[in-house]
């Protein structure tokens, strides 16, 4: 077996974009059911009891106030997690907010085959976690979120404008001189596409997963899909393909996490290749990671 990383794009055809939530709910189908809810619990919902009408924050506010937030989020991570430097704090910071903010997102266009709109999703911001909840505006109606099917490319594109919005603001208080742009778009991929790689823990096949997330990668834009690269072998006379961050975000160092994650660029190994075995395989995290 032949492993190489650095593949140059592939040419996926553009009638694969508008077939990707259905292809991804064909995923579900193929994984122990625990996968398909631990994806399911990711999508965004209304705002529950406990949030105040007050609380909610359009885009605008989120805006302006996420640099406070940003700052809690890196002292806390250097206090009581101990990173030794602001770098590996605010990239740690990122790779939570990513999972927080854009994980949900494609969560929900994949589930749904609609991309919330910028407009839609009100924010509560928290100094301490969980940081930020998103959520859909109360006061829209299921008649808002209906799906014209003619419309399934269209919908990529109004999740890329989503995600490049709310990656703007990481970009400005987490990237620049804290986060390599390597990393800063690794940690984005990787949020983006770990609903696949929870299907993938759960017995979904790793060929079928690894097609669809190129795919899904490649209708994002150069920058996000350029976070991850393709490690390749030669199996049974065909090629297959395993994803990996294009840079380590460094929460090895921690005293507490003294290991690579699956996807680390650093690791020698591609566990990725392998089948998972049994009905529930993955890490304990809240996303099913």
């Amino acid at each position: 077996m032949a492993v190489s990383t650095g593949l140059p794009p592939t040419d996926i055809p553009a009638s694969e974009h508008a077939g990707i939530p259905a292809r991804f709910a064909g995923l579900i189908g193929a994984a122990h059911p625990d996968g398909g809810e631990l994806v399911s619990a990711r999508a965004i919902t209304a705002p529950t009891e406990h949030v105040v009408a007050a609380e909610l924050r359009e885009f605008s506010g989120f805006d302006s106030n996420f640099a406070l937030v940003a700052k809690h989020m890196i002292d806390f991570i250097k206090e009581d997690r101990g990173a030794p430097t602001t770098k590996i704090a605010a990239s740690l910071a990122l790779k939570t907010m990513c999972q927080i903010l854009l994980n949900r997102i494609s969560v929900t266009y994949l589930l749904t085959g609609r991309a919330p709109r910028i407009d839609e999703l009100r924010f509560v911001l928290h100094g301490k976690g969980p940081w930020v909840e998103v959520f859909f505006d109360p006061r829209l109606s299921e008649e808002d979120f209906e799906l014209n099917p003619d419309q399934g490319p269209a919908e990529l594109f109004a999740l890329s404008i989503c995600l490049e919005e709310i990656i703007q603001v990481f970009h400005r208080e987490l990237g620049r001189r804290k986060v390599a742009p390597s990393v800063f778009y690794s940690t984005v991929a990787i949020s983006i596409t770990s609903p696949f790689l929870v299907l993938r823990r759960h017995g979904a096949k790793p060929t079928e997963v690894a097609s669809i997330m190129r795919a899904y990668l490649a209708s994002l834009g150069k920058k996000i899909n350029g976070g991850i690269v393709w490690r390749q072998r030669e199996h049974e006379g065909r090629i297959e393909y395993a994803p990996r961050r294009k840079a380590c975000c460094l929460k090895y160092v921690l005293p507490s996490k003294p290991h690579l994650c699956s996807t680390c660029s650093r690791s020698t190994e591609t566990t990725f290749f392998d089948e998972v075995e049994g009905p529930v395989g993955g890490h304990s995290l809240p996303d099913g990671r």
